[in-house]
């Protein structure tokens, strides 16, 4: 049973990840009660892209995630995996449903090389956040655990999220590549649960290594 929790702050200079924490908490009937109504059109949308990248049809409900969070943290996204086996759905924060339907409307939008002051720069952190956030829920429904392994391969697919909801793969790589330099790059000394020095070019946690286009 993990969720993903992450803090982002938009600074006057720029973007860092604040903190992360993890936390269990069992099925609760409001769970139920959401997977049993139909989805709405953005639950949809990140449904479609949950089952372009594992190749399974989980079910993704947007509503509230019922954890108890210090101050200041934000829970973007939950998945609830059982002793065994893999999970069946995922929860996310609602903004997070809100960003990946306004993504899909104009993904040029939320091209970061586009961005001019700090009321896009704070757009487009979570924007990507929100794409990171159903890569990263999706690893876990394949049955990784391991939070540092799970954010690592869920941001090099950051650009297949992107480009499944319409964006360029240039666009796309643009994005990926930013969260790397803005969330990622404060992980080992902000949220170290989800960070790995095997998460680079050639690391341990490379999915392509025979490309060097890191993270995409």
């Amino acid at each position: 049973m993990r969720l993903r929790i992450l803090a982002v702050v938009v600074l006057a200079a720029g973007v860092a990840a604040a903190s992360a924490f993890a936390q269990a908490r069992p099925l609760r009937p409001g769970d139920a009660a959401l997977l049993k109504r139909a989805p709405t059109k953005e639950e949809l949308i990140a449904e479609s892209v949950a089952a372009r990248l594992t190749r399974l049809h989980p079910e993704v409900r947007c509503g509230p995630l019922g954890l108890d969070l210090p101050p200041g943290a934000l829970v973007t996204g939950i998945t609830l995996l059982p002793p065994h086996g893999q999970a069946t759905y995922f929860l996310l924060l609602p903004q997070m449903c809100d960003y990946l339907a306004w993504f899909r409307a104009d993904p040029a939008r939320y091209d970061p090389s586009t961005c001019t002051d700090d009321n896009c720069l704070n757009t487009d952190v979570v924007a990507a956040l929100a794409l990171a956030t159903v890569s990263h829920e999706s690893y876990h429904v394949l049955g990784y655990r391991n939070e540092a392994r799970v954010e690592c391969y869920g941001m090099q697919s950051i650009w297949f999220v992107a480009t499944s909801l319409g964006a360029t793969v240039a666009e796309g790589q643009r994005i990926a590549a930013f969260y790397w330099q803005t969330v990622y790059a404060d992980r080992e000394r902000t949220t170290p649960t989800y960070w790995s020095a095997q998460c680079r070019d050639g690391g341990k946690y490379d999915l392509r290594p025979s490309s060097h286009g890191w993270p995409s």
